[in-house]
Parts: C-alpha cells; structure tokens; sequence
C-alpha cells in the first residue's frame, strides 16, 4: 500500500541536504517500526520517493514523501510514532494511505508559496521591500534557468512572475 507522509522542515534542520534527509527519513522510519517495503535485488533499499527536493537553507511547512508500505496502523498512531523518532526540526503533519493508482508525490507539486523573510538588522535600508523584491524579480528574468536554456528549453523560473502577482494582491 502507498503512504503519504507531509513533514515540516525547520530550525537548524534547514541546513541539511536532500540525500541526507533521505538517509534521516529511512532511519527514522525503521526506528518507528514502520512495516515499510524493500526493493529487491543483492542490496535492497526502502521504496520511497520524496516530491521536490528543497533546497539548503530554506525552511518547509509541507515536504511530501511517499513510501510503499506492507501494512500499517492508522494515521494518527503511525505520525505519533514518527514524531517521536524525530529530531527537534522535524516534524511530521499528516499520514495518509493512498489508493494504488495514485501519483507519486513529485508530480503532484506544482508550485509552491513562498516568505521571504529578513533577519533583524539585516533588512534592506535604501529601498522599500516592494523595490526590493522588484530587483529580485529583475534578477531572475536576466539570469534565469540556465541549464534549461543551454537545453533549448523555456525557462524554468516561472516563478518571478507568479511572486510579482502575489505582491501585487497585497501578499509578502
């Protein structure tokens, strides 16, 4: 059976790669007793799939990782087993099963919301946040998606335009 499992990434956590949030989740996962499935072959491996990995040095209020499991208990048990196995930045919000013939948690991500915070005494002093983050956008329109442009692709960084229209309804 599929599992979806959202967690919170926050605090110092933040500074932790994607491979090795993959190696804490299938530790932490084994530690909680999660029945959870192995591929087969000479070295077997948990079957899991994370949605986008987040970059380093940015906090997440919803991360998806997707497991198979062999059985399980319900919901509310199986994230208080895991929240107990978890560090102090981790935290797990929802435990669902999926039906077989759901998508895996990376398609499913289109977009994402995002605060840009500053810290104290660190906030930009010559410029409004409005003319700040116009400059930002500015940025990303000249230097844009590289990778994808040596490929000949549309440039991947969409969301420039998507941050200027959530700006301009008030958000930040």
């Amino acid at each position: 059976m599929k599992i979806r499992i959202k967690f919170r990434k926050y605090g110092t956590m933040k500074f932790i790669g994607h491979l090795d949030v993959m190696r804490y989740f299938q530790k932490a996962i084994r530690r909680a007793d999660v029945d959870v499935c192995y591929s087969g072959g000479f070295s077997p491996h948990q079957i899991m799939s994370f949605a986008a990995p987040l970059g380093v040095g940015i906090t997440s209020n919803g991360e998806y990782v997707d497991i198979e499991a062999a059985s399980t208990k319900d919901s509310e048990t199986m994230k208080r087993c895991l929240n107990e196995v978890m560090s102090e930045g981790f935290e797990i919000v929802s435990y669902r099963i999926l039906p077989d013939d759901a998508a895996n948690a990376m398609s499913i991500v289109g977009a994402g919301d995002y605060t840009l915070a500053f810290r104290p005494g660190y906030e930009p002093e010559d410029m409004d946040k409005e003319q700040w983050f116009q400059g930002l956008i500015a940025f990303f329109e000249r230097h844009g998606d590289k990778e994808n442009q040596a490929r000949g692709k549309e440039d991947g960084l969409k969301a420039p335009g998507l941050w200027a229209e959530h700006l301009s309804r008030g958000g930040w």
